[in-house]
C-alpha cells in the first residue's frame, strides 16, 4: 500500500499481525520508491534495546505507549517540516550532490545518480523521462513521484535546474558567449535559457557574468 500510495508519513504500531513495524520500516528503508517517508513507531516496549533497534531499522521517531498526543502530533510537524526544508534547499541551492541535506544514503545515491545522468547528457535538448527512467531502472511513475517528493519539482524541472547549475560555472569560468553556453548545456535556442535563468536566478546571464 505504501509503494502504491506513497503517504506523506506513516505512523505504525511495532506489533502488528502478519508483519511488524520494525520489518515494515526496514523494508521500506531500503526500497528506494518508499525509502524517503518519515516513519514513526509506536511500542510498549519501553527499553533502550528496542528503541535503538527500532532507530537502527531506519525510523525517523520512536516512541512509547502510552503517548502524549501532543507529543506525537508535535513529531508528525518536525518531520514533515523536515521534508519542507530538504525541497527548499534543492530549490534553492540547486546542488542536487550536496552533503549537507539530511537524505539518508539510498535518497543521496539515487540524486547523485541522476544528476549524473543529465549532466553526462547535457548537450542533449530531448532527454526524455523515458530515457532517465530506463537508465535508473524504475517506473516514469515512480520517478517523478521520487522527484517531486525529494525536491518539489517535476522531472522536466530538475533536468533545467541541473543544466543551469552547468550553465553558471561555464559563465563564470568560460570565454564563450551566453549563446554557445545555451547550446552546450541542451537549450533549444539563446531565448528559452536566458528565460529559465531569470526565472531561476533573477538577473539575466549576462547580468550574472557581469556580477563575476
Amino acid at each position: 500500500m505504501a509503494i502504491e500510495e506513497e503517504p506523506d508519513l506513516i505512523i505504525s504500531d511495532v506489533m502488528m499481525p502478519k508483519m511488524n513495524g520494525l520489518e515494515m520500516t526496514k523494508r521500506l528503508k531500503l526500497d528506494l520508491k518508499t525509502c524517503h517517508i518519515p516513519i514513526i513507531l509506536l511500542t510498549a516496549k519501553a527499553s533502550l534495546e528496542h528503541k535503538l533497534e527500532g532507530l537502527e531499522e531506519g525510523a525517523d521517531s520512536y516512541i512509547m505507549k502510552p503517548f502524549n498526543s501532543q507529543h506525537l502530533l508535535i513529531r508528525v510537524r518536525k518531520l514533515l517540516e523536515l521534508r519542507l526544508k530538504i525541497r527548499e534547499h534543492y530549490k534553492d541551492k540547486l546542488d542536487f550532490k550536496s552533503d549537507d541535506a539530511p537524505l539518508n544514503r539510498i535518497d543521496q545515491k539515487f540524486l547523485n545518480r541522476l544528476t549524473s545522468l543529465v549532466e553526462d547528457n547535457e548537450s542533449q535538448n530531448d532527454l526524455s523521462v523515458e530515457e532517465l527512467s530506463d537508465k535508473l531502472g524504475i517506473s516514469r511513475v515512480h520517478l517523478y513521484r521520487k522527484i517531486k517528493k525529494l525536491t518539489d519539482m517535476s522531472v522536466s524541472e530538475f533536468i533545467v535546474s541541473v543544466k543551469l547549475k552547468r550553465s553558471l560555472e561555464l559563465l563564470r569560468n568560460s570565454g564563450k558567449t551566453v549563446s554557445e553556453i545555451a547550446y552546450e548545456v541542451g537549450f533549444t535556442s539563446p531565448s528559452y535559457f536566458a528565460k529559465c535563468f531569470k526565472n531561476q536566478f533573477k538577473l539575466s546571464p549576462s547580468e550574472y557574468r557581469q556580477q563575476q
